[in-house]
């Protein structure tokens, strides 16, 4: 069996979160060593093993199984695996396959962090799954979250305890959902301006042009989100005020993202509230349209060094769903009912939801 130590050290490396530097300063050597030994080019000295696999958080047996290991890339391509038999409607065929491929690298943080979110949206693409069988998911979602937030691995503890956090929230768990919330780190200074004069006196620009943009990328996700909670009727019970800051939202997502498509969704109940059907369903429609033109996620100008990446169907799905739902629940005055447009929509909606099954 041939023996990729490299690639197992890269890979336990990057899911801490370490640099090769830091890695090189936990053990105290060099960091050109470093780069040796992820490219097979020398291996550790035996008596290494030990700290090494401590500092990496595995064990020495783990460290020399590559079996064991798997890379990001080979993590986004099997759950993406999974996700099409789910969709395909054979999701316990896709449950067995994600307990199979999570009992066969129990070691990756990384692949539980991800499949957790995999159960998430098995509810999306699977609605005639039994009230048990959502159950189970959302149970076995909360162990792997767990497993991951106990690792204390660096890249992914932290998003494991908020994603805790909110399902305790959900359930009623105040104090669960504030012990955890307890646990995370306040946000005291940012090093993002110091790291990138860092790579420009390294002359590595395009370095720092990477770091910048994914940071601004970063924070306008978090103020989009901000901005959509503040239309929640439990904080802005005031139906004009939030119509208001719809419209700020809209302006906001079409600068960042070239899009509007989540603004315009929101709208849409905005304007139920409102009592405006005829605005309501002008944006239903309007909405429904951007679904058939492909568009950019991001705004190149802004974002020219980061990759595009198409938009997640189970995501667009979802936020079908609950339009859909939400439209069948809270229309049902004859406003809606005898309008020949808004049950256009609504087929419309219907059709798009069957297509993408």
């Amino acid at each position: 069996m041939e023996l990729k130590l490299g690639a197992n050290i890269a890979a336990l490396r990057k899911a801490k979160g370490m640099t090769q530097e830091q890695l090189a300063a936990a053990l105290g050597i060099s960091s050109p060593a470093v780069s040796k030994w992820e490219t097979n080019s020398s291996y550790p000295d035996i008596t290494l093993l030990c700290p090494l696999a401590r500092v990496l958080d595995t064990n020495v047996d783990m460290l020399l199984n590559y079996e064991k290991i798997l890379s990001s890339d080979e993590i986004e391509q099997k759950l993406n695996e999974i996700l099409s038999v789910a969709r395909a409607g054979r999701y316990q065929e896709a449950g067995n396959t994600l307990a199979n491929l999570l009992h066969q690298y129990p070691a990756s943080v990384e692949l539980k962090y991800e499949a957790a979110g995999i159960f998430t949206v098995f509810e999306a693409v699977c609605p005639d799954a039994t009230r048990e069988e959502k159950k189970n998911w959302k149970m076995q979602k909360k162990e792997l979250l767990y497993a991951v937030y106990k690792s204390g691995v660096t890249e992914y503890w932290q998003p494991a305890a908020t994603a805790l956090a909110a399902m305790a929230v959900l359930e009623n768990d105040l104090e669960e959902a504030e012990r955890l919330l307890g646990e995370l780190p306040e946000l005291t200074s940012d090093p993002t301006i110091i790291r990138m004069e860092l790579y420009l006196r390294r002359g590595e620009r395009r370095r720092a042009v990477e770091l910048i943009q994914n940071r601004l990328l970063q924070l306008a996700r978090q103020i989009q989100t901000c901005m959509t909670c503040l239309l929640d009727e439990k904080l802005e019970p005031d139906a004009e005020r939030a119509l208001e800051i719809g419209e700020l939202s809209r302006q906001f997502e079409s600068l960042f993202f070239n899009r509007t498509q989540l603004s315009d969704a929101l709208k849409i109940d905005l304007y139920r509230r409102i009592g405006k059907p005829e605005e309501m369903i002008e944006n239903l429609c309007r909405y429904l349209e951007t679904l058939e033109v492909p568009m950019q996620s991001l705004n190149r100008t802004l974002f020219s060094a980061i990759e595009i990446k198409t938009e997640s169907s189970e995501e667009l799905k979802k936020l079908q769903q609950i339009i859909y739902m939400t439209m069948q629940k809270a229309c049902k005055s004859d406003d809606y009912k005898n309008s020949p447009a808004f049950c256009e929509a609504m087929k419309k909606l219907k059709d798009s939801l069957s297509e993408r099954k």
